[in-house]
């Protein structure tokens, strides 16, 4: 692992921290109806968890871009237990292709001429193996479960990279909100996005 990517890990634990801050804050002046947790000490330092809204973090550094998305399963797949039929293990999987394919997802200013360099998307509930259903089900009433992407790009005019465009919003209707921070030498900020304001100038 490079200095590089070590920083920019560091920096994406940084600001999911600040994040969890800003929202939680948001949260108590009732601005959002997130759910509860049993034990809202050990998830305090994790993002709240709201149907409709996901997170993405931003950090350019040099020529290397990194994204953190975050986003409740049911903004993805419409629901957030273990997949019980066909059809739901069908709409995971179809998640989980979309999302490695980033140009699918969002946009990038194509004068900054970024590549992927590494793409890793992950959720629970793509271990599904159709086995311990009571187990699943007494997990499905303590948890709930996110989708959750990191994507690394190298580019090569990065400091032609003016904006981001998202086609999240198309691809999974059920985002209603995305919550973005980034920060480049441009300087740190933080937006938050609709299907009506889909794109991130730096």
């Amino acid at each position: 692992m490079t200095k590089t990517n070590q920083g920019l890990i560091l920096l994406s634990c940084s600001l999911f921290a600040a994040s969890s801050q800003l929202h939680a804050a948001d949260s108590h002046h009732g601005e959002h109806e997130a759910h509860t947790h049993g034990d809202d000490s050990h998830h305090e330092q994790h993002e709240a968890h709201v149907h409709g809204e996901a997170q993405l973090l931003i950090a350019l550094d040099g020529s290397t871009l990194e994204l953190e998305f975050q986003s409740p399963a049911m903004n993805i797949v419409g629901f957030e237990h273990q997949p019980k039929s066909e059809k739901q293990v069908n709409a995971v999987e179809a998640a989980m292709d979309t999302l490695n394919q980033p140009n699918l997802i969002f946009t990038l200013s194509s004068a900054a001429q970024c590549n992927p360099v590494s793409i890793e998307v992950d959720s629970p509930l793509s271990e599904h193996d159709g086995h311990d259903h009571d187990h699943e089900h007494k997990h499905e009433e303590e948890s709930h479960s996110d989708f959750t992407a990191h994507y690394s790009f190298r580019c090569e005019q990065p400091s032609r990279l003016e904006k981001i465009e998202f086609d999240l919003f198309k691809r999974f209707p059920g985002t209603e909100q995305l919550e973005v921070q980034s920060i480049s030498k441009k300087g740190q900020q933080k937006i938050d996005l609709t299907p009506g304001n889909n794109t991130l100038e730096f």
